[in-house]
């Protein structure tokens, strides 16, 4: 009896120490949806109120969607929740989008993977 109790405990413990170490992953992957579908809504709002630069709004707007569609389906409505809010607002993870703004998210660094 001591023995299958000193097991269970072991088994749970392994499976604790695991589910620990995969929440962090799980969160970075939500969290990197969120940001990708706020890209997507604000490519969508700074196309719409920026007539210069229209098209490569549109076209960084459809690469960060193509994006999300290779994600899983939970991942893909948290980058759609995204997308429309940041579009309904004007807004980018907090920051009210201006044209200045606009250009600054296009030549960001860490959007230029979606013009390879």
């Amino acid at each position: 009896m001591k023995n299958k109790l000193t097991l269970i405990q072991i088994l749970l413990f392994m499976v604790s120490a695991l589910l620990l170490m995969a929440s962090p992953t799980w969160a970075d992957s939500r969290q990197d949806a969120h940001r990708i579908g706020a890209f997507a809504g604000a490519m969508k709002y700074c196309a719409e109120h920026e007539d210069r630069r229209e098209g490569r709004y549109k076209l960084a707007r459809l690469s960060a969607f193509k994006e999300v569609d290779a994600m899983s389906s939970k991942r893909k409505l948290d980058a759609i929740a995204a997308r429309n809010i940041a579009y309904d607002r004007g807004r980018y993870l907090g920051r009210r989008l201006d044209s200045n703004h606009c250009r600054q998210l296009v030549k960001a660094s860490e959007w230029r993977r979606f013009f390879n």
